[in-house]
């Protein structure tokens, strides 16, 4: 005797079943060219609407019924599902052949009908969007004065559908034959017979698209009529993400990014797109949130990286009780003016050493001293410009102390020349009061710099810091007293000791995507009667021209800005709590377990960091560090992606992640 399947193998059989229906109706995205060249000869063409004219932005039509149930309640899309397998059941003792809306609501009660007929179809109005690609065909069918008919099976009434096809943009089509208004269906090739009937044509003066094997493909075959099965289900993008389809958000997320993806093929474009515009959108609600909680009307979005912040949030953020101002100012234009208030050797080598090798160049960068004029003193010491210092090692190192000692009049001197412009330029830009400052992270450096100057200056001031991530050794920012408002998205050590740093693997990977295109901030001058920030040269051109790196970064800020674009104008998206670890994963994947296509899209990307200049993950051959054991640990430190470097330099899928977490922790 047969057993009813429990709910919970119910479940399993429906996944696998959706799964394998999957596979069959998948295929490569769609060439817009390719199928316009199939239709170019023939002088009537058939346009199916859904997974055809029109996508859904959910993995299957079910799913529209889950997301209804946040408004009808639980236990809604089992009874929707039911009520339309027993209104198609009841069609056999009838003479039609196909269901209304209102044949499948009947069985709900009297009052639940119309107000969730309503409700459905304003969710399918929210989750569909143009199929781009068969839009595009469907346009230059129309210009090229062929006849367009749309033909679908739907149970929603007529007025709904023109509506629907009204929103995404397709207009001029001869006639609309709709198999719930016309009681013929595609299925069984009925609606296309009463179609060439009704036109007065030839079956094989038509051809019909759509995606379903049986109705767009077989039957209308079967009349004489020409047909194309396109896949409903198409790979838009190379990176997805999360794939976890079992939880609704990620769901529409991921098939959000698939379905709206403009069509263009840069592999970079691509990645902002699906993988840096999520994190920049996520960051931006992040931000507006905490700032409306903390009742701070005026955000400050920091040079270089707050540039495409302050871009993604004025998109995503419409709130004009929130100011926002780009502030240029950086590491180097912060601190050397505030050095001759405090110059002693450890806050200096604090204030300068950041990477785990510093250079000489370096250290005289961050003083905002010219260190072409100071040789002599270089050669008294042994030192010349490319001198490479340990960061475990350089705080007990006599030599350069005692320069860095000699040096302290020329430190001063330069110090309270740049304090004079800064401070101009701060009150210049109304930085005062309680604000918020937005930047990539990590250890509120730039806010405590901020901080100092404006307690010197006698400002008034309550500052909060929005970051990225707050990392775990933002206490040596902590210093005097000063206790920084710190507030960290992806991680947050200040508030959670706990976190984990989810990019300090590929930190030089993660802060490329946020380049600004132009040169980092040196220090301030006075223009036209203001101050004005003057910048180092851009290090992504050469010769007056950008580089290919240039090039590679901006058309990952495109995409990310056109993903936040199209992701605040969706009235679903901002519904869904994402995590922020949610939408980095794609990113983080990148970064902690990259594949050869991965590691051929960034890792000979140039990256400049405190006058350093290093390939992302460009590792010597292992012959190389076989015979020259020093330089492995060298270019190792130097490298800002050390699990793209162990990879390409291994050429072995091994645990990268856990791999240099060890090393992380033996450091």
């Amino acid at each position: 005797m047969a057993t009813r399947l429990c709910s919970q193998e119910r479940g399993e059989y429906m996944s696998f079943k959706s799964t394998i229906k999957k596979k069959l109706y998948s295929g490569s995205s769609i060439n817009a060219d390719e199928l316009y060249h199939k239709v170019k000869s023939y002088k009537y063409v058939s346009f199916d609407i859904f997974d055809t004219l029109v996508k859904r932005n959910v993995e299957n039509p079910t799913d529209v019924f889950k997301l209804m149930e946040y408004k009808a309640g639980n236990g809604f899309a089992d009874r929707r599902i039911k009520a339309e397998r027993e209104a198609r059941q009841s069609l056999v003792k009838s003479d039609r052949k196909e269901v209304t809306i209102e044949d499948i609501y009947s069985y709900f009660t009297v009052s639940e009908r119309k107000k969730l007929i309503d409700l459905e179809l304003k969710t399918e109005f929210q989750l569909l969007v143009p199929n781009h690609p068969v839009i595009d065909v469907y346009n230059r069918c129309l210009k090229e004065g062929k006849t367009v008919f749309i033909t679908s099976d739907m149970y929603w009434s007529q007025e709904a559908v023109e509506k629907l096809l009204e929103k995404i943009g397709v207009f001029s089509y001869k006639r609309l034959y709709l198999s719930s208004s016309k009681q013929a269906v595609k299925r069984d090739g009925s609606l296309f017979t009463l179609l060439v009937k009704t036109e007065h044509i030839y079956p094989s003066e038509l051809i019909h698209i759509g995606d379903s094997k049986v109705g767009d493909y077989i039957e209308p075959q079967k009349l004489g009529i020409n047909a194309i099965q396109i896949p409903r289900y198409t790979n838009n993008i190379k990176y997805r993400g999360d794939e976890n389809y079992s939880s609704l958000r990620m769901n529409y997320l991921n098939t959000f990014i698939n379905n709206t993806v403009p069509c263009k093929n840069d592999p970079y474009y691509q990645f902002g797109y699906a993988q840096f515009g999520k994190v920049l959108w996520g960051y931006s609600h992040w931000i507006h949130d905490v700032a409306k909680e903390k009742g701070i009307t005026k955000l400050f979005f920091l040079a270089r990286d707050g540039y495409i912040m302050k871009k993604a949030y004025d998109i995503c953020v419409m709130d004009h009780s929130i100011e926002t101002r780009y502030l240029e100012v950086s590491r180097r234009s912060l601190r050397g003016p505030i050095l001759w208030m405090d110059n002693s050797f450890e806050t200096i080598l604090n204030m300068v050493v950041n990477a785990k090798l510093v250079s000489m160049e370096s250290i005289f960068d961050g003083l905002g001293m010219d260190i072409d004029c100071y040789q002599e003193q270089l050669d008294q010491y042994g030192f010349h410009r490319d001198t490479i210092f340990d960061r475990r090692t350089i705080f007990s190192d006599e030599k350069i102390k005692q320069l860095l000692t000699d040096l302290t009049p020329n430190i001063i001197e330069n110090s309270k020349k740049e304090y004079s412009l800064l401070t101009e330029y701060l009150k210049q830009e109304g930085v005062s009061g309680k604000f918020g400052i937005v930047d990539i992270g990590y250890a509120g450096s730039m806010q405590r710099y901020l901080t100092q100057t404006l307690n010197k200056l006698e400002i008034q001031h309550k500052i909060t810091g929005f970051y990225l991530g707050v990392a775990d050794f933002y206490k040596k920012n902590e210093v005097d007293g000063i206790d920084l408002d710190l507030n960290g998205y992806l991680f947050d050590f200040k508030h959670n000791p706990l976190a984990v740093d989810c990019r300090s693997s590929f930190v030089g990977l993660f802060e490329t995507l946020f380049l600004e295109q132009g040169g980092s901030v040196k220090r301030y001058a006075r223009e036209n009667g203001r101050v004005v920030a003057e910048r180092y040269p851009y290090e992504y051109f050469k010769d007056g021209k950008p580089t290919e790196d240039y090039l590679k970064i901006k058309e990952i800020q495109h995409g990310a800005i056109d993903f936040v674009s199209i992701a605040s104008a969706d009235p679903l998206l901002s519904e869904f709590k994402y995590k922020s670890i949610e939408l980095f994963d794609g990113i983080y994947k990148t970064g902690t377990d990259p594949n050869s296509y991965d590691l051929k899209l960034f890792a000979d990307i140039e990256f400049y960091d405190e006058g350093i200049t290093h390939r992302l993950a460009a590792p010597k051959s292992m012959t190389h560090y076989i015979l020259h054991k020093n330089d492995l640990k060298n270019d190792f430190l130097q490298c800002r992606w050390k699990i793209g470097f162990m990879k390409r330099l291994l050429k072995l899928n091994l645990p990268y992640q856990k791999i240099y977490l060890a090393l992380h922790r033996l450091r």
